[in-house]
């Protein structure tokens, strides 16, 4: 009587019993390395098995579809050869940033208010100009969208005296290097205190001549956006002293 054994008998080692992927070196010196298949992956000509760039003879899908990741360090590495369009971004966010061409894009609009208060010039000369917002040389890392400038004057105005107050707001495109478009004013005068508002329509109006439509924003990418790269303030009074003060609010989204 014949007994067959219930269990597989294996001869030698098997594809399962040796790290995967494997790599021999053959006597012409290079190193053919195959996945569990016995499928040849790569072959690589090094000296030493040291030597092997493993990103080669990584074996993975050419698709993946996930519908949640979880890392328990918080951190998410791709292999080499995997990328992001374009230009490999990579994403880091624990406060809903990202970064893109090295240019970092907050996830989400926050409602921002920028102020300033200009120092008054004398005998109509405007005085030192004050910077509400700026992203000059930084590209547009931080967006500003303004909704509502608002200019309020205080203090003692002399007989006759006007106080002027000029809002430059500079319009540039580029991400990487920015070129300037072009540079609008609002001007608003005052002869007693007071506070003067502006909505969108008074502010896009003074940048409105330089936005060109070919710098908007399309699927070709970023790099010929147009966007405001810088907003001013400085005042001026008539008198040849002044006692009066000025200040300017900006309200918009901060993108």
């Amino acid at each position: 009587m014949t007994q067959y054994p219930t269990s597989p008998v294996q001869d030698g080692i098997t594809n399962e019993s040796i790290e995967i992927p494997r790599c021999i070196q053959l006597e012409d010196g290079k190193f053919y390395c195959y996945d569990h298949r016995g499928k040849l992956v790569s072959i690589q000509n090094v000296p030493d098995v040291s030597q092997l760039d493993t990103s080669k003879i990584a074996t993975r899908p050419t698709a993946i579809s996930t519908s949640r990741i979880v890392s328990a360090t918080g951190t998410i590495l791709l292999d080499s050869d995997i990328i992001f369009a374009f230009n490999d971004p990579y994403f880091s966010s624990n406060s809903g940033l990202f970064n893109n061409e090295n240019i970092l894009w907050q996830g989400w609009p926050s409602l921002s208010i920028y102020t300033g208060s200009p120092t008054p010039g004398v005998n109509g000369a405007y005085g030192s100009i004050t910077t509400l917002f700026s992203n000059v040389n930084q590209s547009p890392r931080t967006m500003f969208v303004p909704l509502l400038l608002s200019i309020t004057w205080r203090g003692t105005f002399a007989a006759g005296e006007t106080v002027s107050v000029q809002i430059s707001i500079t319009v540039v495109y580029g991400t990487s290097t920015q070129n300037t478009l072009g540079t609008g004013s609002l001007t608003a005068s005052a002869t007693s205190p007071g506070t003067q508002n502006f909505g969108c329509a008074q502010i896009y109006t003074t940048i409105a001549p330089y936005l060109n439509p070919n710098y908007n924003y399309g699927p070709g990418g970023s790099y010929n956006s147009q966007y405001i790269s810088q907003i001013t303030a400085s005042a001026a009074s008539s008198a040849a002293s002044t006692s009066v003060t000025v200040s300017v609010t900006l309200v918009g989204f901060h993108t």
